[in-house]
Order: C-alpha cells, then structure tokens, then sequence
C-alpha cells in the first residue's frame, strides 16, 4: 500500500492546485487585470468593477442539456429494478452537480457503496478525489483514495480513504491541519466494500489515450480568453470615466488660491475658480480669455475589442454567439439550428460519455443488489432540445398514421416524457379503449386445452 498511496499523494499535491485555479475562476475570484504600478488607488475601484464572468455560462449551455431519464432496454419499457436506487439515493437532483463537476474541471466521481438499504450512490468533489488507472481507459481504477478532513481530541486531521478492488482503509494524518501536502499517514481502519473492483466511478469530459494527459474540462482554455475580456473591461472603464465627457478649459483666468475667497454676510463663496453649468452664462472681463474643449474619447474601438473577444470565446467554448451577446435578430428556424449545430454536436458527444460512466454505476449497483444488468441496458436521457412542443406532437401524429408506428412508441419522444407519466398513460389508454378492454378480457377467460398424457 505504501508505493499505491505515494503515487497517488503526488498525484493529488499536483492537481489539486489547477483544479482550485479552475473553481476560483467560476465562481468570478480572477487574477486581477494588468495595472501598471503607478497607477491612482482609485483605479482599483475599476478594476474589481471589470471582471465579467462567461465560464459558468459555459458549462451550463451543455449541462442544461444533460439529464438522465431512465435505464430502459434498447426497445424500450419501464425502467429496470435497479433504478429505485437511483431514486432512493435522490440523485434526480445530484446528477445535475456530477455533469457540471465533469464538465467544469475535466473529470468528476460517483461512489458506490453497499448501505442500510441498498447501495449508496454518492457524488464526489473531483478536488476530493485521486483515481490512479492502469491503462488510460480502462473502466475501473486499480486504485482512488478520496481526501477529506477529521477532528481528534480537538485537533484537525487530514484524512485519506484509499479502495482498491477489495477493501477501504481509512488513513490518518499525523501530525495537526489539513494540508494537501500532508505525507505521514497512519491505518486506522480497514473494511471490505463487498464489490469485485473500485466503487469509484469517474466521469470525463475529453478522453485521451495518454497517461500523462488529464482529461481536459471546459473552463481551463477559456482563462486567458477570461483575463483578456476583463482587461479590456478595464481600460473601457478607465476610458469611460476620464475621457468620454469632453473636457473643458479656460485659459488667462487666474483662479484664487485655496483658502483664499471672498464671502458675503452669509459665509457663503462670492469669488471661485471658473465653474462650467448648463444653465451658467461665463462672461470674462480680459480680452485674452481663451476657452475651449477637448474632443471626447471614442470608446467603439474598445467595445469593438470586447465584442470580438466574447465572439472569440464563444467559437472555442463551441456555444452559438447569440448565448452570450443577445444577437438573434431576424433569424429564421434553419439559421437558428445551424447556429447552436456545434453545441448540439458537443451535448450528443457527452452524453456518450457520461452515459458509459452512468451504466458502470448502475452495473456497481446492481452487483450490491445481487442482481445482473441486462446486456441491452441504456441510459435514457431525455430531449432537451427547444422544439415547438405543436410542431414536434404534429409529426408524432404523422409518423403514428403513415408509417404504422405504435402509439406507444410515438409516445416515449414527446418532449418531457416521464416513466411515471408514460405508465400513467398506458394505464388511462386501456381504460378509455373498449377494444383493447375486451380483447385482454377475453384472453384471461380462454381455458388452455388438457394435454393428454403421453405414455412413456
């Protein structure tokens, strides 16, 4: 156990550093944008007012489109029995968090375990989690410790629980904190899990066949494209506020000097500098008294710049431009789907992937249950494409007419379809039907013939 937990400590102190740069940066703590040393303090206020997050909107474009339905056999039916832990586990609203951990940094974890009653299927933290493979694809880690903290006798403690293919030991650290660099570990505790392989079940988002090669999340290219938007910002704002208005001056008017001014009985200012006002007439006594105005900044170019960039991020992000600048003036259903082509291609694309990873769970589950998958076995996930729900129920009805496809088959594609609603309409159409009331009436009341015995 000692290479195995050395390998994957080092593994976890080199990771976990770029995995927390990718959380900071969704959740809008970016590196600052570039300000030369000698600029005023009050640019600083510019400068916290620059950052505008794309990255979260990145990762939510696809894992809006990412929802697991069912596990159904390739020809369709209820789902199979091992799904009730599915639901008893409440991941109907935990899967959101294991397709935006996958996406967001590269890689995410589900647990499996043999609880109370039944498995217990719980997501992981990918900066809780080291997973070491044999073989880049292969579906099972050799090994995976998951990363957390305690407390004993009052003191913090690191804390590693390290599986392999047949037991879970429990790790404690040494010495007091919870550092990520923490080496010295003791076994406190040591359990079989009762599976046949690593209960830790890793999800990727972009597979690659290198060791050496993480696989890569969603966020992670687009930081620099992130720096530059806000450093952009930054210098609109800065334009913004000093040279967008046009900036007056008077020339051979000698302003009093500070503290200098002539006041009635009142206390208040008779004699100031020159003060501009729209509803103020300035009339100088010198003759010599020049004024005039400075042009104003034209801030296109800077908008052009920041415009660009959001295009830019957007085309390697694969989102359709008008998810970040709002554009879809005049455009008809064809451009509209050619426009949002790539993020579909990238939805289809993920839910392959994760799709494989959901089964492994699934197959983990059921082997906890004591039971075997079916071979034929797939995740459903449901169609979260923006369709015209009249449009989409029209050409349902067509496809049941002309090509002789059952009703009921027609009815697992209406957008929004559930198990539960699917059953409850199977139910209300043997209910409504006389036809099909009878004919299953009359077959419970056909007698099966006596088969004579046949002598031996």
């Amino acid at each position: 156990m000692g290479p195995v937990l050395d390998t994957i400590l080092g593994k976890y102190r080199e990771t976990y550093p770029r995995l927390q740069r990718v959380e900071q940066y969704l959740h809008g703590h970016h590196a600052p944008a570039y300000m030369p040393e000698s600029a005023a303090d009050e640019f600083g206020v510019f400068r916290e007012r620059s950052v505008k997050n794309f990255l979260p909107l990145v990762v939510d474009a696809v894992a809006s489109n990412l929802y697991v339905d069912g596990l159904r056999a390739a020809g369709g039916g209820d789902n199979f029995p091992v799904w009730e832990s599915w639901d008893r586990n409440g991941m109907e609203e935990a899967q959101t968090a294991v397709h935006r951990d996958a996406l967001a940094y590269g890689e995410a974890y589900v647990r499996v375990l043999p609880g109370s009653n039944g498995p217990e299927i719980e997501p992981l933290s990918p900066l809780s989690v080291t997973a070491l493979f044999k073989r880049p694809n292969d579906p099972f880690p050799i090994a995976a410790a998951v990363h957390g903290t305690t407390f004993i006798n009052g003191e913090r403690r690191a804390t590693v629980d390290l599986y392999d293919d047949e037991f879970v030991f429990r790790l404690v650290s040494k010495e007091e904190g919870d550092d990520p660099g923490a080496s010295d570990y003791v076994v406190v505790e040591q359990l079989a899990h009762g599976l046949t392989h690593c209960p830790i079940i890793r999800f990727r988002n972009m597979a690659s066949t290198s060791p050496n090669v993480p696989s890569l999340g969603e966020v992670e290219p687009l930081i620099p494209i992130q720096d530059e938007l806000n450093n952009i910002a930054l210098s609109t704002n800065i334009a913004i506020q000093y040279g967008a208005h046009r900036q007056k001056w008077v020339a051979g008017v000698t302003p009093p000097k500070e503290d200098q001014h002539d006041v009635d009985l009142w206390g208040r200012i008779k004699k100031r500098a020159v003060m501009f006002s729209a509803s103020r007439l300035l009339i100088f006594p010198d003759k010599d008294t020049k004024t005039g105005q400075f042009d104003a900044t034209d801030v296109k170019p800077y908008l052009d710049a920041y415009n660009n960039t959001v295009k830019h991020l957007a085309s390697i992000g694969s989102l359709p431009p008008h998810f970040i600048t709002g554009d879809m003036v005049n455009l008809s259903a064809e451009a509209l789907a050619a426009a949002e082509e790539s993020l579909r291609k990238k939805v289809l694309d993920r839910q392959r992937a994760f799709g494989g990873a959901w089964r492994r769970v699934f197959q983990t589950a059921a082997e906890l249950m004591g039971v075997v998958l079916p071979a034929d076995a797939q995740i459903v996930w449901r169609d979260c494409t923006p369709r015209s729900f009249s449009a989409t129920v029209d050409a349902l009805g067509k496809m049941v007419a002309t090509m002789g496809v059952p009703p009921e088959a027609a009815w697992q594609m209406v957008p929004g379809m559930t198990p539960a609603q699917l059953a409850e309409w199977r139910i209300l159409a043997e209910q409504v039907d006389p036809a099909t009331k009878m004919a299953n009436a009359l077959a419970k009341s056909v007698i099966p013939p006596e088969v004579e015995p046949v002598a031996a």
